[in-house]
């Protein structure tokens, strides 16, 4: 009888041990999927605010071409650039921080 007894003990012991080990594994399981949701949706709002960004630009753009700007466009865009026009000095301004 104390022997029986001596078997269900050592069978609940590690009944339980199995238990507690699934359950941590199932809490440490659901913690890194919790921190993969967060990254993902911190790089989800970084993409949408570069799509909205480049949603902006291109609506610029377009009204650029509407309104029939593009020789104008192209010049600024030019200039910024470091283009000149043939025969045209370009002056830089030395002592401008």
């Amino acid at each position: 009888m104390a022997a029986l007894k001596v078997k269900k003990n050592k069978r609940s012991i590690l009944v339980a041990i199995l238990v507690f080990a699934v359950i941590c594994y199932f809490v440490a399981t659901f913690i890194s999927l919790r921190i993969k949701v967060r990254e993902r949706r911190e790089a989800n709002a970084v993409l949408q605010s570069q799509y909205n960004q480049q949603v902006e630009a291109n609506e610029q753009l377009s009204k650029v071409i509407e309104e029939g700007d593009e020789a104008d466009y192209i010049e600024r865009i030019a200039r910024e650039d470091g283009y000149a026009k043939p025969g045209e000095r370009v002056y830089y301004d030395s002592t401008a921080s």
